[in-house]
């Protein structure tokens, strides 16, 4: 699938649009929003699609996380730290682990009828009215989670709900919160669901 965002060589070839956003993100966000174009946090996750493990790796700096080696297990990799920014970020009443198969492929959001493949409209609405009770850092860890979970935008768990946050506000908000370096990892990890 084609994605007329952020491509690969945008992250990585000299001094790029998105490479200029994430090293603002410890200046003032209105500053950096008016310095680059105005790219939304979807964008910047669903960059990782297309992106090689080099290239995830310089995001992963950008991000201010500690160097990693490429994951060996990455399907486990991930996994254990998805958990951990479940558990560490209070997400756990938007996430269940149910579904057949291991590692990262038994997480899934609630909400759904799997069985039938259908809403479940009374978990769903549970599920957004606890999504938009949450803080916005909470809110932007799950909605990435959504889209890497789903391979790009969503409609069925982020409708109605606080999910089109300019990146550059994200990216500050995130950083300003201790949580950029957990959020990039995560991004780093993603093997594909």
């Amino acid at each position: 699938m084609t994605r007329k965002n952020i491509t690969t060589a945008e992250i990585t070839a000299g001094r790029t649009d998105a490479e200029h956003l994430l090293s603002l993100t410890s200046a003032d966000a209105a500053d950096a929003e008016r310095a680059v174009p105005p790219f939304r946090l979807t964008q910047l996750v669903m960059a990782r699609f297309d992106m090689d493990v080099v290239e995830a790796a310089v995001f992963l700096n950008f991000c201010g996380a500690a160097p990693t080696p490429t994951p060996q297990n990455a399907d486990a990799e991930f996994h254990a730290h998805l958990r951990r920014v479940i558990v560490r970020y209070r997400l756990d009443c938007l996430f269940v682990e149910d579904a057949p198969g291991q590692y990262h492929h038994t997480t899934r959001p609630r909400g759904y009828d799997y069985s039938v493949d259908v809403v479940h409209p009374k978990d769903m609405e549970t599920w957004r009215a606890d999504y938009r009770n949450m803080h916005s850092v909470q809110q932007m860890f799950a909605a990435s989670i959504i889209w890497l979970y789903r391979g790009g935008k969503d409609r069925v768990w982020l409708r109605r709900v606080p999910c089109t946050w300019p990146a550059t506000e994200a990216l500050h908000a995130l950083r300003e919160s201790g949580a950029l370096s957990d959020w990039g990892r995560l991004i780093f990890l993603f093997p594909g669901w």
